[in-house]
């Protein structure tokens, strides 16, 4: 077993310049991403559209993990926690524990396709409304209880470099290599498979279609294979390279050298895994034509509002400066203005 007392050196001079600008590139794309993909998602579940759903809790998956982004930004900066240990529990917690519950939700939307498309018969009986809000439930609550140790961990702790740390002890702890276990093999593998067979069946499902043209096949093709790329470039080298740490912290091995070797790729790869909150709502929502009809319907709608509100305001400004005291000279030209704005 690790002796808990030892803390290894670090960091490396890059990291505080690398890691707030990947953070950072994620909040400004996810943030609004992810607010106007609701508006999408409310149209899709008064449709009765189920796949609604899964989306729904992805995009509040994603919402609470960017919502932590800030924190970890101005960490990863200053390369020392400068909050209180309350804050590092509660952003340890969420941030740990949304990354798992967008990694289900993903493999979630995957299966649901897969059943809709393979079985379009049968799934009327599987899928509905409620057995997916059932799904969605059962995952948050896998997800969120087993994270909840998080919350009674006071690990803010003072490293040999005299700056405090938060959840980054290296060498890393018994308790976080065990349930690295069960986030490993259970909250990231199973998805992952769950996830590629059911694209690839769908792909092979496609091909086997006589009514779809091959430009529209090649299409669903390419999407599929790119959901499916991301979420591998995302998510399997972080856990790889996680398992490696478990591993070794879990054998009683805790080498300073080898920490040192192996945190950059650690740190760079959990850097990666953000990029997907930024990217879900483009894979998954964005992509239909219908939605972005939609979309455009509403934007067009709302630069509409904009231009026309701003217009009146003008007008009324106008109005009111001719209303007062003011000179006749420039009472003229103001009568002048506002009868050209009525007539746009």
């Amino acid at each position: 077993m690790c002796n808990q007392s030892v803390s290894c050196p670090f960091p490396d001079n890059y990291e505080a310049v690398l890691f707030p600008i990947i953070y950072s590139s994620v909040f400004i794309v996810g943030l609004p991403s992810n607010l106007i993909a609701i508006g999408v998602i409310v149209q899709l579940i008064r449709k009765k559209n189920i796949l609604g759903i899964y989306l729904a809790n992805l995009c509040a998956s994603d919402l609470m993990y960017i919502m932590t982004l800030p924190v970890w930004i101005v960490y990863t900066a200053k390369e020392d926690w400068l909050f209180s240990t309350l804050t590092c529990k509660i952003v340890g917690f969420f941030f740990n524990a949304n990354l798992y519950s967008t990694i289900s939700f993903l493999s979630c939307i995957a299966t649901d396709r897969f059943v809709a498309m393979v079985f379009p018969l049968r799934s009327r009986i599987i899928r509905s409304m409620k057995t997916a809000v059932v799904i969605c439930v059962i995952v948050w609550l896998i997800i969120l209880g087993s994270h909840l140790y998080f919350l009674t961990r006071d690990d803010v702790f003072t490293s040999t470099q005299n700056v405090e740390l938060c959840y980054e002890r290296y060498p890393m702890e018994t308790w976080m290599a065990h349930l690295n276990y069960f986030r490993i093999f259970v909250v990231f593998l199973i998805p992952l498979i769950l996830l590629v067979f059911s694209y690839c069946s769908i792909i092979r499902v496609i091909y086997r279609t006589a009514t779809l043209e091959t430009d529209q096949k090649r299409k669903i093709t390419g999407l599929l294979m790119s959901m499916t790329a991301i979420f591998v470039v995302c998510y399997l080298p972080y856990h790889v390279i996680l398992f490696i740490r478990s591993y070794v912290s879990d054998l009683g091995y805790c080498s300073c050298t080898l920490e040192k070797n192996v945190r950059p790729a650690y740190r760079i790869t959990f850097a990666l895994t953000s990029l997907s909150s930024a990217l879900d709502p483009f894979l998954n929502i964005f992509v239909s034509e219908g939605v972005k009809r939609d979309l455009m319907v509403e934007i067009r709608a709302l630069w509409f509002y904009l231009v026309v509100r701003r217009k009146e305001k003008s007008k009324m400004r106008c109005l009111d400066v001719c209303d007062g005291n003011v000179q006749r000279n420039s009472g003229l030209l103001c009568t002048h203005q506002t009868k050209m704005q009525s007539r746009l």
